[in-house]
């Protein structure tokens, strides 16, 4: 986790002011090499940026289950990464009133040449855990995940989808006041996994736990999420109930399929003069 400035005494739980992001955009044959990241590190060639959040300001409230939407889910995860300082903004400011832990596609972190203990220890370092607090959750993370008994095995031999309610089940451990999700609010496809995963988040959303949520799935939001805050070209365009969000972003998406959609060959063949 960065070492990030947190203010006890903020109202908000997580409050963005003016916020711009630029990120690199990918190009075939130009990013890619030796010789040319020495050109860039020289300062000879700069790698092109599109510009992702603009001016951007919002607050979450504590104890708030925010939903973040946008037409194909831009610009959603950079902003959960800013709140959990994974990412730091180009113009403005972020500030939080405590530690906020990303759930943002942790798996990655896994080492498949390491065992499932060690995996656990290096997920729960990454998040801000001490190994002694790892050692003190570690039975309820196994219990929870339903790791017992390959506990000391290699990661390689785990099904992938116990590899996932490892990560969860790590996530949760760090018992923060404050998540930025992407996806992960429960995991499994097992109906009985699932349930027991949601009544831990629902006893977090009960207790007074933040959630900033970015997902796919609109039954999530709709389930746990209690406001919506919709993104376009960067800006916030509404903060509104999650029903009222999703009906904006499918407009969003059919606005976009017809822009993106061929001319009629008949309005070609015969065009109005």
């Amino acid at each position: 986790m960065a070492h990030l400035r947190i203010e006890t005494d903020l109202a908000s739980a997580v409050a963005f002011d003016g916020v711009g992001l630029w990120m690199p955009r990918a190009l075939r044959r130009q990013g890619q090499g030796t010789r040319h990241r020495l050109r860039r590190l020289a300062g000879e060639t700069r790698r092109a940026r599109v510009q992702v959040l603009e001016s951007l300001s919002v607050t979450i409230a504590p104890g708030e289950s925010v939903a973040i939407m946008a037409d194909g889910g831009a610009g959603c995860v950079e902003l959960l990464r800013l709140a959990a300082g994974t990412l730091m903004p180009d113009e403005g400011t972020v500030r939080r009133r405590e530690v906020v832990v990303p759930m943002l596609d942790d798996s990655r972190c896994l080492d498949a040449s390491y065992t499932v203990r060690q995996n656990i220890y290096v997920i729960g370092a990454l998040l801000g855990m001490s190994p002694e607090r790892v050692a003190g959750r570690l039975k309820w993370i196994v219990d929870m995940s339903g790791a017992t008994g390959v506990l000391d095995r290699y990661l390689r031999e785990v099904p992938r989808l116990l590899r996932q309610r490892i990560v969860w089940a790590t996530t949760m451990a760090t018992e923060a006041g404050i998540y930025a999700i992407e996806e992960s609010v429960v995991v499994g496809k097992d109906r009985q996994v699932q349930d027991i995963c949601w009544r831990h988040m629902e006893s977090l959303r009960a207790a007074g736990t933040t959630f900033i949520v970015t997902s796919g799935d609109p039954e999530i939001l709709t389930r746990f999420c209690d406001r919506a805050i919709v993104l376009r070209d960067g800006r916030v365009e509404a903060d509104t109930s999650v029903e009222q969000a999703l009906t904006m972003v499918r407009l969003q998406q059919r606005r976009q399929v017809r822009l993106e959609a061929p001319a009629d060959d008949d309005d070609e063949a015969n065009p109005v003069v």
